[in-house]
């Protein structure tokens, strides 16, 4: 089923986060597995959840082919993505995550779902980065990514920023600047790399500041959603009272 949907849907699997849809969001159908179906006495043509969208019930066998889990719970919705811009990140309170060129889901995910509870105005993911959407992703952010702006393949951040006076930190292993240096209570923008490379040259030319994580051995750096999640929550720290 994920090779039939567009660009602008994305796949939601169990009863927790489907339930978690907020109202803006539309569901365009619901998959029910035939023993999900019967378990809760569900029939054709009955709306279900908070969404009233179509739904197929299907045998067990295909419903598992369908599921990105190994033991599916039965139920997936397939739902429209919200088109938000960097307008509306850029127009909200709160600081900015941008991520360039994060591979891996469960750090995409982890980082999306840190950053909506440390009061983000939203996440951009600039090309070359994982798909912000995709069921591990989403599972990863435990229904963050529904709550939170999130804008994809994004190019020209950078002078967007600028012209916006937003400053950039950007987190690297041989920054000069300590988290706890930063004065986090002004909008500011968090800039991570690549868990493979870290930050772009363009991106370590364009930051204000590049910021590192003291260290007490000989470690070089963390992995990049435990070095996200720090330095967010410095900001929380900095704004607390």
């Amino acid at each position: 089923m994920a090779k039939g949907l567009g660009e602008n849907t994305f796949i939601l699997e169990g009863e927790k986060l489907i339930a978690e849809i907020p109202e803006h969001y539309k569901v365009q159908r619901y998959f029910f597995s035939q023993s999900f179906a019967e378990a809760r006495g569900i029939s054709q043509g009955v709306p279900f959840y908070n969404h009233k969208a179509p739904y197929e019930i299907i045998r067990d066998n295909k419903f598992k082919s369908l599921a990105d889990t190994v033991t599916p719970q039965g139920v997936l919705a397939v739902c429209e993505k919200i088109p938000y811009t960097l307008d509306d990140i850029l127009g909200a309170r709160g600081f900015i995550l941008l991520c360039e060129r994060i591979n891996d889901p469960g750090n995409a995910g982890t980082l999306i779902r840190t950053a909506a509870a440390a009061g983000a105005s939203g996440v951009i993911f600039t090309r070359g980065s994982c798909n912000a959407f995709s069921p591990k992703v989403i599972r990863a952010a435990a229904g963050a990514a529904l709550r939170l702006p999130i804008v994809e393949n994004a190019s020209g951040i950078f002078d967007t920023l600028k012209a916006a006076n937003i400053p950039i930190y950007a987190a690297h292993p041989r920054g000069g600047v300590l988290p706890y240096e930063l004065d986090l209570r002004q909008r500011f923008c968090l800039l991570l790399g690549s868990e493979a490379h870290g930050i772009s040259q363009e991106a370590e030319q364009r930051a204000d500041m590049l910021v590192r994580l003291p260290m007490t051995c000989d470690t070089e750096s963390l992995n990049v959603s435990v070095a996200g999640s720090i330095l967010m929550y410095e900001a929380v720290r900095q704004g607390v009272g």
